[in-house]
């Protein structure tokens, strides 16, 4: 059961989920920012979870404190640069990843028939549905929106990877399909730019758009067209159904942004959350992410 409670320390109200275990800050804009790996409660009621298929059940450290910092840098830049208040809504799993998780199907999230972790990920899920209807059902009507699944890699490149659900090996041709299905087919379907572009093109991807603004390695970009040999993740269960991979028609766009460890120090994690954030405001404002169904 969702329940909702004003915050002190945030204009914005906050729904927390069964036994706190999520929470969503409401926002008012288009943008949602996922952080499903950073959590630490271990409640031993919630057996934990044996095995991964991908073999991973650490937590992305450090991935909330960036989150809430990339928040912060979007809400001054809409300030700024646009002269409205807008604040991105975000979305947080409160329990280990070895307890629930929420980026992986039915079989895989939690120890079966587990009541207490079974709620907290359908909890996950309907919040995302929630930013959905406000965005595009009850309040603001929004053209599309813009999912943001933060992750943390230890992956030995330290490079930003971004997954679009475009496997590593078809990034190798010169130039990606249109017809290529990604997780910003919704995105695709209204812009003037190719899918390629969108991807990995300068000053057009979100990719280009971080490596100019933070100055670090970016897979795909205009740099690093593709992994290659390299480490990759192209994108999970989160992108795969939230974001437009199925159907255009869904106006959601999901990027999964893996941070290596590096940008998550505490020597550099808030000028690497700011320089994302600004990248990120680059590829909303570039691709007029604002519009609304007339």
């Amino acid at each position: 059961m969702l329940t909702s409670s004003a915050s002190n320390s945030k204009s914005s109200s906050i729904i927390y989920g069964y036994k706190n275990y999520t929470e969503l800050e409401l926002g008012d804009v288009n943008i949602l920012i996922s952080v499903p790996h950073d959590g630490y409660l271990r409640p031993t009621d919630i057996p934990n979870r044996e095995n991964d298929r991908n073999g991973n059940l650490k937590s992305d450290k450090s991935t909330r404190k960036f989150a809430n910092f990339l928040q912060e840098e979007l809400k001054n830049l809409f300030l700024k640069y646009r002269g409205i208040k807008a604040n991105p809504f975000v979305i947080i799993n409160n329990l280990h990843r070895i307890k629930m998780d929420p980026n992986r199907d039915l079989i895989n999230c939690c120890f079966s028939k587990n009541h207490e972790a079974f709620t907290a990920y359908t909890d996950y899920h309907s919040m995302i549905d929630i930013y959905y209807k406000k965005n595009f059902i009850h309040k603001n009507n929004f053209e599309q929106g813009l999912i943001l699944d933060i992750h943390g890699n230890s992956h030995s490149e330290q490079w930003v990877e971004l997954g679009y659900l475009i496997k590593s090996v078809e990034f190798d041709t010169e130039k990606l399909s249109d017809n290529t299905k990604s997780s910003i087919n919704s995105l695709k379907s209204k812009s003037l730019f190719s899918l390629d572009e969108l991807i990995r093109g300068e000053n057009v991807s979100l990719g280009s758009m971080i490596q100019n603004r933070a100055g670090c390695k970016v897979v795909p970009s205009p740099k690093y067209k593709s992994p290659s040999n390299g480490s990759y993740y192209s994108g999970g269960f989160i992108t795969e159904q939230h974001g437009s991979f199925y159907e255009k028609s869904n106006r959601l766009n999901c990027i999964q942004i893996e941070l290596p460890a590096w940008m998550r120090t505490d020597k550099y994690i808030e000028f690497s959350s700011k320089q994302i954030a600004k990248a990120v405001f680059d590829f909303y404002q570039t691709h007029s992410l604002e519009s609304f169904n007339i």
